[in-house]
């Protein structure tokens, strides 16, 4: 460890006195300190999070407090006369630094990068750096809430930078300190407008150039200035001002991302002190309330994802490669468009957007809610000035975002007169944010994404602040039905035709594990999410006047306060926390790509269990993606048939077979193999029933992903066969009706939706199966919550609060194996008890588990039933 620790020093000295105006990151090797054990000293790198454990654990909450990042840095001799600077791209969400016992510096906010001029407090050799991070609640910092976690830390990257005294200035915002402004972009002409800001940190005046050239996509120099002049001792930003005509400009679009250069040198005293290149690209676009988006005079229909910044097991503390590779998701669906919410996100990410031609807008992370106070607006103000000037160049971002939501969390109730002052205030921080949006960047439009109250944002005047508004809709997830969705859209555009508008999110949960032959609302269902969005697929295609669509979310991310199949995460993500695709996401490669792909839906879904018919199959409905007009679909190697795609997906209803189902669709030259393993139910339970698995109370079927056991619904009994007797399913009250699961989070247990079901009040549940010995599973668990918080983005579909007392018999053929259970006193609540009971059927009575109540009613969550 100390040699590599060495290593590090020598690099970051031998840098130091070869390279001055570069920068290196300083991630290795620091020591944490967590909040909760300050005592304990942690070596890690960075990106890092103290919460990357506690934000997806089976206790309440997570830790919202300070961690301290303490890190030795030896400096070498040639950085006397010279500038330090440390760079942070992201620290969640108060940063305080001390370098060698000095008070450095102090940020606010947690999502856009700071830096910090150490130069008065470092000297040659061995410094310390101590960081303070604070993600803690307060209400003067952005935002107030979420449904999304906040994970504290270090979580993007750190860089030391050592400038000479005159360099580009890093005092605006912590921008690059070069802004590229395209004030005329036609086919045949371009006007670029370069504005340089420099320091002089150096106690004389300066004497400098500032040496330019342009350089187009193909590396050719288009354009070379050189402008002098004397910038003050101390002064800062300084400002020289170049402008270019490029004739024949080569136009940044999402199919051809052509970036122009700006190569920036500055000489003083005879020598180079600086040089920087910023890119840039020429675009012009338009937002028009009937016509929608379009780009370089041609109508471009936006269609894309949102992104979070979240990764399986590590929270936000992402390095490079995960940044890069979620861009490289959305490109190969083929979309062209990202919202990039609600945060600004790694810098890196950025980049990558204005490489490969994906349109962005970018938000402030004002959430949920503001608060009455002169330091919330400045703080978010703050944050708005960072987000452009840092992002200002890119040719990807058409729209600054603020406000998501922000109506949502209204702290008074209707009537009081405090509400009508807080909405006073809301339109006063937007107007207030738009106006200063426009003034720093007035050449890009503004965008205030709002959920789908339209009498409510209208009272509140904010639909009159930004320039287009943004509807976060979920008709057919949130309560209501599909075709709510269209009439929301049309009749928002009949009553502001003159309002450009964005579905900023749109979607529903969804656990690969959990499917359904009868899907509805808020079962989690692969099959409820494919009806939901090729529903709003269509409406979007068919509305010309809605610019652009942002589906809710790219990933599935942390939000620690939600239960549901997967507790503390959503599951709207098209993808997994570990970026596996879902159908959602072959679903608009089917309908956005242009090159030729054929995809079998449910592609991870290769083992299953299904009940057979009477002639020993189970009829399936099999769906392949597509963006070709047909498939030929084959089975073990039989005769292919051709199946016509609509709207990107080709249906087949096949006969699978118990054992191995081998499947083939090929389209246009593509291929694609799925092999489905079918454990088949017999219809009579006969010599070939090996085990049977069931959720009781369940319309939907559930996988366990590391045994791979298929948990199939449950069946009213049928004699020669299985089923439940008496009794009904459990359904769980809210506010707007109830719910087909429960939505608690299940403790102990990564398969929450094994115990999310139950059917209460039966009497029986039976299978005719053939003597021999078995092994019997039963499974439980009591589905009541200490306290029940409402979740305001749940629109109502928060569980009501709900107390059941039971108790009761359990026998198994006969003999009593559980008298008086009462699961809730054995386990406790939301905790799973699994008990195992060895049953020998004989004289062909099969085998029979009786329930009988003595307080309450009687219950079971799942059963199994295993051959031995």
């Amino acid at each position: 460890m100390r040699n590599y620790i060495l290593a590090v020093v020598a690099v970051v000295a031998a840098w130091a006195q070869m390279w001055a105006g570069t920068k290196v990151s300083v991630n290795a090797n620091w020591t944490f300190f967590d909040g909760r054990e300050p005592d304990t000293a942690v070596r890690v790198d960075l990106p890092h999070t103290w919460n990357a454990a506690d934000a997806d654990d089976d206790i309440d909450g997570y830790y919202r407090g300070t961690g301290r990042y303490v890190k030795s840095l030896t400096l070498p001799e040639t950085i006397a006369g010279k500038c330090v600077f440390l760079e942070f791209e992201g620290a969640n969400q108060t940063t305080s630094l001390r370098v060698n016992g000095h008070e450095a510096g102090e940020h606010v906010g947690g999502y856009s990068a700071f830096v910090f001029d150490i130069t008065p407090y470092v000297h040659p050799g061995q410094n310390e750096i101590e960081v303070t991070v604070d993600n803690s609640h307060n209400p003067d910092i952005a935002p107030l809430s979420a449904d999304f976690t906040f994970f504290g830390g270090i979580y993007r990257d750190v860089f030391l930078e050592i400038e000479e005294p005159v360099h580009f200035s890093r005092s605006d915002y912590a921008s690059s300190g070069v802004y590229v402004v395209t004030p005329e972009v036609a086919d045949g002409k371009a006007r670029a407008t370069v504005y340089v800001l420099v320091d002089n940190f150096g106690d004389k005046a300066a004497k400098i150039a500032v040496d330019q050239r342009l350089v187009a996509p193909d590396g050719k120099v288009v354009a070379r200035a050189e402008k002098k002049g004397t910038v003050a001792a101390g002064e800062k930003m300084s400002m020289t001002v170049f402008d270019y005509i490029v004739d024949n400009p080569a136009l940044w679009s999402p199919d051809a991302p052509a970036q122009y250069s700006v190569e920036t040198t500055i000489t003083a005293g005879g020598r180079v002190v600086d040089t920087q290149t910023d890119r840039f690209g020429f675009r012009w676009f338009e937002f028009d309330p009937d016509r929608g988006f379009s780009l370089n005079g041609k109508p471009l229909k936006l269609m894309g994802t949102n992104r979070h910044q979240d990764f399986k097991d590590k929270g936000w503390a992402l390095s490079d490669d995960y940044h890069l590779q979620d861009i490289r998701l959305i490109k190969d669906m083929g979309a062209n468009f990202l919202r990039v919410s609600h945060y600004p996100q790694d810098p890196l990410l950025m980049d990558a957007c204005d490489r490969e031609g994906l349109i962005t807008t970018v938000e402030i992370p004002v959430v949920n809610a503001v608060t009455e106070s002169e330091a919330f607006l400045s703080n978010s103000l703050d944050m708005l000035r960072e987000m452009i000037k840092q992002n200002f160049n890119r040719p990807s971002v058409v729209a600054w975002a603020y406000m998501n939501e922000v109506l949502l969390s209204i702290p008074y109730k209707e009537g009081d007169l405090a509400r009508e002052h807080y909405l006073k205030e809301v339109k006063l921080q937007a107007d207030t944010t738009n106006a200063v949006a426009k003034a720093i960047d007035p050449s890009r439009y503004t965008l205030l994404p709002c959920f789908g109250n339209l009498a409510l944002y209208s009272r509140a005047g904010l639909l009159d602040s930004a320039d287009i508004i943004g509807w976060n809709l979920y008709q057919g997830w949130y309560g209501g039905k599909f075709g709510d969705f269209d009439a929301f859209l049309d009749n928002f555009h009949a009553k502001f035709p003159s309002k450009p508008v964005i579905i900023t999110e749109y979607g529903s949960d969804c656990d690969s594990r959990i499917h359904s032959d009868t899907p509805q609302m808020y079962d989690y269902s692969m099959e409820y999410t494919d009806l939901y969005q090729e529903h709003y697929l269509r409406a979007i295609a068919e509305r010309r006047f809605v610019a652009g669509a942002n589906l809710w979310n790219l990933n599935e991310f942390y939000s620690e306060a939600r239960g549901n199949a997967v507790p503390h995460v959503n599951l709207k993500g098209i993808v997994t926390l570990d970026r596996r695709p879902k159908n959602t996401y072959w679903l608009y490669k089917a309908n956005l790509a242009a090159e030729p792909f054929v995809q079998f839906a449910n592609a991870d879904w290769t083992r299953r269990t299904a009940q057979l018919d009477s002639t020993g199959s189970c009829r399936t409905e099999i769906k392949i993606y597509t963006n070709l007009p047909e498939v030929s679909l084959s089975i073990n190697g039989g005769e292919p048939s051709t199946i016509v795609a609509e709207g990107g997906v080709a249906r087949a209803d096949v006969d699978l077979k118990p054992g191995a189902n081998n499947l083939l669709a090929v389209a246009g030259g593509c291929a694609a193999a799925i092999s489905i393993d079918l454990h088949g139910i017999p219809y009579h339970l006969d010599g070939t029933f090996t085990d049977i698995s069931v959720l009781a109370g369940a319309s939907r079927s559930f996988t366990d992903a590391a045994t791979g056991v298929c948990w199939m619904p449950e069946q009213p009994y049928r004699a020669g066969s299985w089923g439940y007797v008496g009794g009904e399913p459990y359904t769980l009250k809210n506010w707007v009706g109830s719910l087909p699961a429960s939505d608690v989070s299940i403790l102990g247990t990564a398969n929450d939706p094994l115990y999310q079901n139950a059917r209460r009040g039966l009497d029986e549940f039976r299978f005719d199966v053939p003597d021999g010995d078995y092994a019997l599973y039963l499974h439980w668990a009591d589905l009541t919550k200490e306290e029940y918080q409402a979740l305001v983005y749940e629109l109502g579909n928060s569980a009501l609060h709900e107390e059941s007392d039971d108790c009761f018999d359990v026998a198994v053929n006969g003999v009593a194996v559980l008298p008086a259970l009462d699961v809730r006193a054995e386990a406790g609540r939301q905790r799973p008890l699994d008990i195992r009971v060895d049953v020998t059927a004989s004289d062909g009575r099969g085998v029979a588990v009786r329930f009988t109540p003595r307080r309450g009613q009687t219950f079971i969550n799942a059963i199994r039933l295993v051959r031995k």
